[in-house]
């Protein structure tokens, strides 16, 4: 039961932080450039970066996108913050799912493994 609320909490957190990165870059968006924003893409890294070179730079040279960084609005920055964060969820349930499954293999590795003499 504990591992229920657990997995529910965790969900609504990744939910969470998500959206609120989200409504960051749509705010960053809109007002322009702020002090901010270097907080923002802090909070979006490293899946802003995955989400660049495996996403959006081969999209760009696909339809040779040769525009501007500033192109999009408000609209493309709370957009590549929110997919950012959601890939840094994604990655982190990627670690923990690992994490898991080394540790229930562990016990039977351990009693396979013999003693070198």
């Amino acid at each position: 039961m504990r591992r229920t609320r657990c997995r529910r909490a965790a969900r609504i957190g990744a939910v969470a932080y998500v959206a609120a990165t989200a409504v960051g870059g749509l705010l960053a968006g809109a007002h322009g450039p702020s002090p901010l924003d270097g907080l923002l893409f802090g909070l979006s890294q490293p899946g802003l970066n995955v989400l660049y070179v495996f996403v959006l730079m081969p999209l760009a040279v696909v339809f040779d996108g040769g525009g501007g960084a500033g192109d999009g609005g408000a609209g493309s920055l709370a957009l590549a913050c929110g997919l950012g964060a959601a890939v840094n969820v994604l990655l982190l349930r990627t670690v923990v799912c690992f994490a898991r499954a080394v540790r229930a293999d562990l016990p039977a590795c351990r009693k396979r493994r013999t003693p070198a003499r």
